[in-house]
């Protein structure tokens, strides 16, 4: 069976909306016979493609010059105006730190121990935080007596407090100031306010064995 020869498309074809080309072709003679409906790429034919519809990208817009002009004037506007509140700002600052009064916190009186015995007095601080009391030579306070040991008794500053700590044979007494005795013996005594000191008897009857004291802050 000989194959049906093909038809031979004349002219050029007519594009629909969706794009499909139209053809006329029709028999040796040039008699038109049909039309019909050929999808290019299915027939293998080079075809002129419909123009292409230019889409316009909502985005990418160019912006009119006078709403670029108008948009710049506005940012200049509100730069300027940040600028000067700024001017201002700094300038209240400034005049608030001239006219402000630095007040120096005082450092706290340092803690310290007056004692003194007949015409001499010593201080018990933190830079000397410990005196001695007996008969032997070296003592800070020294008193001669039957009843005093050779280094009878000291007094510290330990963690802000004074102590009085015995050594001795006799003992040592602790008048305050409301008149109250304490008697302490291979011991130790915290000392506060005012008092007097008895090395080895009571203090006031014999001054020669009598030392004062005072806790304050200097």
């Amino acid at each position: 069976m000989m194959s049906k020869p093909r038809k031979k498309l004349q002219g050029r074809p007519a594009t629909d909306a969706r794009g499909n080309a139209t053809w006329k072709w029709g028999a040796e003679g040039g008699a038109e016979v049909e039309t019909g409906m050929i999808q290019a790429l299915g027939e293998g034919l080079s075809l002129e493609s419909p123009p292409e519809k230019v889409v316009v990208d909502p985005y990418n817009r160019a912006t009119p010059p006078s709403k670029e002009v108008t948009k710049g004037a506005r940012s200049l506007d509100d730069m300027r105006r940040l600028n000067e509140e700024m001017k201002r700002e700094h300038t209240e600052l400034v005049s608030r730190l001239r006219k402000r009064t630095v007040k120096k916190t005082a450092a706290p009186p340092a803690l310290a121990m007056r004692v003194w015995f007949d015409d001499r007095e010593l201080l018990v601080d933190e830079q000397h935080a410990s005196i001695t009391i007996g008969r032997a030579e070296g003592n800070d306070v020294m008193l001669t007596g039957e009843r005093t040991s050779r280094v009878h008794a000291r007094i510290e500053m330990s963690r802000n407090k004074f102590v009085l700590i015995d050594q001795s044979e006799n003992g040592t007494y602790v008048r305050s100031a409301e008149g109250k005795d304490l008697f302490i013996r291979r011991g130790s005594l915290q000392l506060e306010g005012q008092g007097m000191i008895g090395i080895g008897r009571r203090p006031g009857k014999d001054p020669a064995h009598t030392i004062h004291f005072s806790c304050n802050q200097v």
